[in-house]
């Protein structure tokens, strides 16, 4: 017999969702250790906030996607940003795991968005690894470690996603 423990997590209820009689639940099948909440408001064109103030930016959506762009960031530089920080963190982690010295990574996640076939859209994302201090066998097995401990690259494994030392 396997215990589940389980947290639900309920979207706040504006006039909107009570007027729809909407119920949303998220059912998680862990106990989370960090649980965090952003805003967006105004899809891809609009702002973005997080609940305990550490950002507040306006988003854009770039020409590439047909807009007139603009200052602001978007969902896909916002994945990559978040996505090279996990993983250099995992990359600290890998490396203690596997009792190997590393220096201090730098992580650039090139994130790609294109049109999927019949409709929609997906991603890929390309991580960059430098200054590692580490080549070959070494580098291949902290960055195979690396993705089997960094949450980002369980989320998305649907999705490709490639690692090169640089």
């Amino acid at each position: 017999m396997s215990l589940l423990l389980r947290s639900t997590l309920r979207l706040r209820s504006t006039p909107a969702v009570r007027q729809a009689g909407w119920t949303a639940v998220r059912t998680l099948t862990f106990l989370p250790t960090y649980v965090t909440e952003s805003t967006v408001v105004g899809a891809r064109g609009g702002h973005l906030t997080t609940k305990r103030g550490s950002l507040d930016l306006r988003l854009d959506v770039p020409k590439e996607l047909g807009a007139k762009g603009g200052p602001g960031t978007n969902p896909e530089e916002l994945l990559g940003g978040g996505y090279a920080a996990c993983f250099g963190g995992a990359l600290g982690a890998a490396a203690k795991n596997l009792k190997v010295k590393m220096g201090d990574p730098t992580v650039t996640a090139v994130v790609s968005l294109g049109p999927k076939t019949p409709k929609g859209f997906q991603l890929g994302v390309e991580l960059q690894v430098a200054g590692t201090g580490l080549e070959g066998e070494a580098f291949e097995k902290l960055i195979k470690e690396a993705h089997e401990i960094c949450p980002f690259s369980h989320a998305l494994r649907a999705i490709d996603v490639t690692t090169k030392r640089v």
